[in-house]
């Protein structure tokens, strides 16, 4: 079935509804793929014998690949086509899950992890570019917040739905259902999604992927390791590749005929913002997940399930908020919007950290404005990066967005999780072990509690910095080789 490009500017694709449904199911799938294994950490941990440092590479090996492909991901998807995209990115994302399921060492697990990074990578920017080009300009910021209300509800979700497989079964449980949800997208995209013929043709871009690729490795390895090790010959070297590979990762761009990424996506000030938003907001998100869920169960000696149950409502709330924030910016406008959700965002994260040991009320209560802040903030961030660009390059525009969240998220976890671990063992005097499974004495947990409490405090002074990134918009357009630096 096919439409002119007038007819589904101004209607939308008939297929459109069904679409939403399959590619909100793959967002909702990577969310609770994430969220789940947060709650799971302190069992895997035990049965490998793992410190914080391991439980941060088995997240961010998923990440960096994620991250640094979806570039490729989203160019693959304009050549392939939508439909194409997503059936490989959950096959390949199911085969990784299911191979995580298998794994007995932390080695075996990261390998597995970056299995399934790879297939997200190719899925979700096929998600956002799907309800991209099948619905009208009318409906589009409606079902972008549909989207981004579902991935909510995998942080609602994910983190109750792990807790209930750990009490019922083990962490193997949380990569098998992911495995499943995969299987089930296979179906959805196979039957639902329709045939959108990819519209952009010439060389593939190797040498910008695998530029992409060494620069989110690079800033990711510096973020997880240079808390602990700031002047290790690693980390420094890291962070040179780090800034060597984002310069001519541009420059290159800057000068190919086939451009991974092209430059001139970011001719709009509002698309820059609209990115660098979504990066600050997913280092909290995301890194506060990651710290809250060991703060619960270590700190707290929270069952698994109760740890879910208890981030709960950060999600749930995300997902009304979403749903109201399309309303809300017509009437106040997008950036104070998006400046409220980041205040409440700062405010539930330094909640979090003040609320008193135990007391679950109050930091359920915090979850709720953090999650209202995200809410309001994620949506109309990712609005501004997709929701108007031309066809032919909508999945290179929906992994600039999804990379932006991907790279937030693992720079989170890194950034949050290393500060969380270079504060606890500081406090701890020598001899004493740095397992997370042998935190036992009432003196370590004090200490977790404190060395917790130090990433919240960082995530909160992040939004407060995004706000300024946000607002750095109305002045005038970017000439890309001033990116590029030519």
């Amino acid at each position: 079935m096919s439409m002119s490009g007038e007819s589904l500017a101004d209607q939308g694709h008939p297929d459109r509804w069904r679409t939403l449904t399959v590619s909100c199911l793959g967002v909702f799938l990577l969310v609770v793929a994430l969220t789940a294994l947060n709650v799971a950490l302190p069992d895997i941990a035990g049965d490998f014998d793992a410190e914080i440092g391991d439980l941060q590479w088995i997240v961010d090996s998923y990440a960096i690949v994620f991250a640094g492909l979806l570039l490729a991901g989203g160019a693959l998807g304009d050549r392939i086509g939508r439909r194409t995209a997503l059936l490989v990115g959950f096959a390949i994302f199911g085969a990784g899950n299911a191979f995580g399921a298998t794994a007995d060492s932390v080695e075996v697990m990261i390998a597995a992890r970056v299995v399934a990074g790879l297939g997200a990578a190719v899925m979700m920017p096929a998600t956002l570019s799907s309800i991209s080009e099948v619905f009208s300009n009318h409906d589009r910021g409606r079902a972008i917040a549909a989207w981004s209300g579902l991935a909510g509800a995998g942080g609602a979700f994910g983190p109750a739905i792990g807790g209930w497989l750990l009490a019922v079964s083990g962490w193997q449980a949380v990569f098998l259902l992911n495995a499943a949800f995969a299987v089930l997208g296979l179906v959805g995209a196979r039957l639902w999604v329709p045939v959108l013929p990819g519209q952009r043709t010439g060389h593939f871009d190797l040498v910008g992927t695998v530029l992409s690729v060494a620069a989110v490795g690079c800033l990711v390895y510096v973020a997880i390791e240079g808390p602990s090790e700031p002047f290790a010959p690693t980390t420094i070297a890291a962070l040179i590749g780090a800034v060597v590979s984002i310069k001519v990762f541009f420059v290159h761009e800057g000068r190919t005929t086939d451009p991974l990424l092209p430059l001139s996506l970011f001719d709009d000030r509002d698309r820059i913002a609209g990115a660098g938003t979504l990066v600050i907001a997913a280092i909290g998100f995301n890194g506060v997940l990651f710290v809250a869920a060991l703060l619960l169960q270590i700190s707290w000696q929270e069952t698994a399930l109760a740890t879910g149950l208890l981030l709960v409502p950060i999600g749930m709330i995300e997902v009304v908020a979403a749903n109201s924030c399309v309303p809300l910016r017509e009437r106040f406008g997008l950036e104070n919007v998006i400046t409220a959700g980041l205040i409440l965002m700062a405010i539930g994260y330094l909640g979090m950290a003040l609320v008193p040991q135990g007391n679950r009320p109050l930091f359920i209560a915090a979850g709720l404005i953090a999650g209202m802040g995200n809410g309001f903030a994620i949506p109309l961030s990712v609005d501004r990066i997709v929701g108007d660009v031309e066809p032919a390059f909508a999945g290179v525009a929906a992994s600039v967005n999804d990379m932006a969240i991907e790279l937030g998220a693992s720079l989170g976890v890194g950034l949050l999780g290393g500060l969380q671990h270079v504060v606890f063992e500081r406090q701890l005097d020598e001899g004493q072990s740095r397992l997370i499974s042998q935190v036992a004495s009432d003196e370590s947990r004090s200490a977790f509690r404190t060395a917790s409490n130090a990433g919240l405090f960082f995530a909160a002074g992040a939004m407060i910095v995004g706000i300024a990134v946000a607002r750095s918009t109305n002045s005038g357009s970017v000439d890309p080789a001033t990116i590029a630096g030519t």
